[in-house]
């Protein structure tokens, strides 16, 4: 495939790119192999290259196994990806993953957090994850409305990330319909202190310190990361009025854990952390602010039969608040239209896992977990001209359980063979749920106001089958089938949201998504220096929470929104009946001198709603946000006497912003670049200097379009460096 772009490339760009070039010079250590195939032969005297070793991963299964003895396609990104990486974000380092996106394309640099929710495979992409996200085993996904906090979690602090695409409730349960992403931070070191200094075009800082100590076997470990920037104007240059200004973004972060490690067969841990975030999303009077903690605690113990016991337990508590205004149809002028003021949740978990080796033969594992959520939303809206203030006070919230229970058999009948079956019975209890709508001046509650809604309660049933074959040593074959569930989230119940004059409607109504599913695989050793892995799916969503359209706005109101000014939208939450998604991925990995390292990877995805009989029109349509063909491109050379380079481009096709396919958003690519060379520095074991550029050629792309036609941007060019010390 050849691609045309036209691309601006500024003189000051030039100049602070070669410069880099120029001063760096580089070292970056190889990554190990993608997809983990067995590379124990020994490197070539004078190649520059450490022995890659394969890695051992738990997001598919919940126990560890090989890389290469997981049957799906798991994504290993190493502690060595991230630092020849120019992302500053963990979204960002995880787009080159062809298959994963935020809502809308968004980056979370700068974009409002309810945007946040991460889709793998294009399984419901909105701004609620279909993708579980662990934080070293806990879940991350917020629980009041399922998207991501990415900047909750320090470059700095990770070892490695998981991607296991392909579903996983089969023991996950919730939230896990499209995969498990699972962020492993790193263990605390012996007298060990680094930090981090980059700085940034758009002054942008981002500084990070982490130290940690072991003695015995105690061991701690604390950190702390800020970060700060100006940010960028999100609306594109021919619509801005006075209103758009950049869309900025803040916030610090304070992690804490500490472990102790009596003998190899028990430990316990205790790890915390605080984070702040305050943002700027684009316009004078629109802003949000987010606080929130988080604690967990547990250990792990194995026993004289072989059992092995793991037991965590965590809590959240968040507060969240935001602005939404109106603009004026030229953008010199803004009403507020919503003032999220106070948005409180809560939630506390656990987890108890078995597992035990039976007759060589069999792994068992089995456990139970709950999570806890409670959650509301305090707002005003109707905003009067006259009077100068909201006329309507609306609180709407309710709480949470999901509890599940799950049993796996990882079973060897023959060597090469492997056969996974795992099941999961989970159970979503909502209770407590109200929405009550008051006038401000008088307290009287609005005629319109739902008052309480009834408790509800539903089961799920989420097996999986696996088989993995080792045909030969360079070639490996699987396969697997899959149901799994996830239960709307409290936000999407009680909550509406507005992006400018657009306006979504909850929906306590809503029904549970189940999953049906399968894929096949090879994993290939070409050559010694060539790997390849190809796998094909197909999902199909039951009841799937979409956004449907019910009315553009003229002035006048649009049920169930209310008032919807001329332009606008009114959409609701809403089941669809069924969904499809099918697609292939593939992979490659060449390194064809030892220095040199070429990979890509591509995902074509054909989206498909299959049934709507309340909304026969989206018959036949093409999911929303779901782009069709993606595809991402790197090259790295290393070489410790002289420089570094690591190049990635990735490209992302056209998609549509809404479910009526009427708003489309055309396809894109962008290139990054990173350089990076180690220096001396007095007491330190190692010293690094950087010089990144994202989006190299400030291409601009379009992330998202109104009704009324206002079209939001992506990043443009970001050129940062720094210094990198470990002592």
């Amino acid at each position: 495939m050849t691609l045309t772009r036209r691309v601006k490339f500024g003189t000051h760009s030039v100049i602070i790119v070669v410069a880099g070039l120029i001063a760096l010079g580089g070292l970056m250590r190889p990554s190990p192999v993608a997809w983990g195939a067995d590379t124990d032969s020994p490197v070539p005297s004078g190649a520059g290259e450490a022995v890659r070793l394969e890695p051992v991963v738990v997001s598919a299964s919940r126990v560890e196994q090989r890389l290469r003895d997981v049957p799906a396609n798991v994504t290993v990104i190493t502690r060595e990806d991230i630092e020849q990486s120019p992302a500053r974000t963990v979204d960002d380092l995880l787009r080159q993953i062809p298959g994963f996106s935020l809502f809308r394309r968004s980056s979370s640099l700068v974009t409002h957090p309810t945007t946040q929710g991460v889709s793998l495979r294009g399984i419901g992409p909105s701004g609620v994850s279909r993708t579980l996200v662990l934080l070293d085993g806990v879940p991350l996904n917020d629980p009041f409305g399922g998207w991501i906090y990415w900047n909750k979690v320090p470059m700095e602090s990770i070892e490695r990330i998981e991607v296991a695409r392909g579903g996983g409730s089969g023991v996950w349960g919730n939230y896990a319909l499209g995969g498990v992403i699972n962020i492993i931070t790193r263990r605390p070191e012996a007298r060990v202190a680094q930090a981090k200094l980059d700085l940034g075009t758009r002054d942008t800082v981002d500084a990070d310190l982490l130290v940690s100590h072991v003695t015995g076997p105690w061991g701690i470990s604390l950190e702390g990361s800020f970060f700060d920037t100006d940010g960028y104007k999100i609306v594109r240059k021919d619509q801005r009025g006075k209103i758009d200004v950049n869309a900025n973004s803040s916030h610090k972060t304070f992690n804490g854990r500490m472990e102790y490690t009596p003998s190899l067969n028990s430990s316990l841990f205790l790890a915390g952390s605080f984070f702040r975030e305050d943002r700027g999303n684009g316009t004078p009077f629109q802003n949000n602010e987010t606080e929130t903690g988080y604690i967990a605690t547990g250990g792990r113990l194995k026993t004289a039969d072989g059992s092995d016991w793991q037991l965590t337990m965590f809590s959240h508590l968040q507060t969240f608040s935001s602005t939404f205004t109106s603009a004026a149809p030229n953008r010199n002028s803004e009403t507020p239209a919503l003032n999220q003021f106070d948005v409180p949740s809560t939630d506390v978990g656990l987890n108890l896992q078995w597992s035990k080796r039976v007759f060589q033969s069999h792994l068992l594992t089995a456990g139970t977990d709950l999570r806890w959520i409670d959650g509301e939303t305090n707002e005003d809206a109707t905003f009067s001209q006259a009077l100068g203030e909201f006329t309507r006070r609306r609180k709407a919230g309710g709480e949470q359980v999901l509890t599940g229970a799950y049993i796996q058999d990882i079973f060897t009948p023959a060597p090469g063979w492997q056969v996974t079956i795992a099941g999961r019975l989970d159970t979503w209890q909502s209770f407590n749920a109200s929405r009550v709508e008051k006038n401000k001046q008088t307290g009287a509650i609005t005629p319109t106001s739902p008052g309480s809604f009834p408790d509800r309660d539903e089961f799920a049933f989420s097996p999986k089958v696996a088989l993995l074959y080792h045909a030969t040593d360079q070639l490996s074959l699987r396969s697997s089938f899959y149901k799994g569930f996830r239960a709307p989230t409290i936000n999407e119940q009680f909550r509406p949201f507005r992006v400018r004059n657009d306006i979504t409607e909850a929906n306590p109504d809503l029904d549970p998504e189940r999953l049906i599913g399968g894929e096949v695989g090879a994993d290939y050793a070409i050559m010694s220096n060539l790997l390849g892995r190809l796998t094909a799916f197909w999902n199909e969503v039951k009841d799937p929470v979409v956004n449907v359209t019910k009315g553009i706005g003229a002035g006048a109101p649009v049920a169930p929104c209310g008032f919807v000014p001329a332009g606008g939208v009114c959409r609701q939450r809403d089941n669809l009946d069924r969904t499809r998604i099918r697609g292939i991925e593939a992979e490659l990995e060449y390194r064809p001198l030892p220095r040199w390292t070429a990979s890509g990877s591509y995902l074509y995805n054909h989206t498909e709603v299959l049934s709507a009989p309340n909304q026969p029109d989206l018959e036949g349509k093409r999911i929303a946000q779901v782009p069709r063909h993606q595809f991402a491109l790197k090259l790295n050379y290393t070489n410790p006497a002289l420089i570094n380079v690591s190049v990635q481009g990735r490209f992302v096709g056209d998609q549509f912003e809404d479910d009526l396919n009427s708003l489309k958003l055309g396809d894109f690519f962008v290139v990054d670049l990173m350089l990076s060379r180690p220096i001396p520095v007095p007491g330190a074991t190692a010293g690094e200097l950087f010089l990144a550029a994202e989006n190299l050629f400030d291409r601009t792309y379009e992330v998202s379009r109104t009704a009324d036609g206002i079209v939001t941007t992506g990043t443009p060019l970001l050129v940062h460096g720094g210094v990198r010390v470990r002592f």
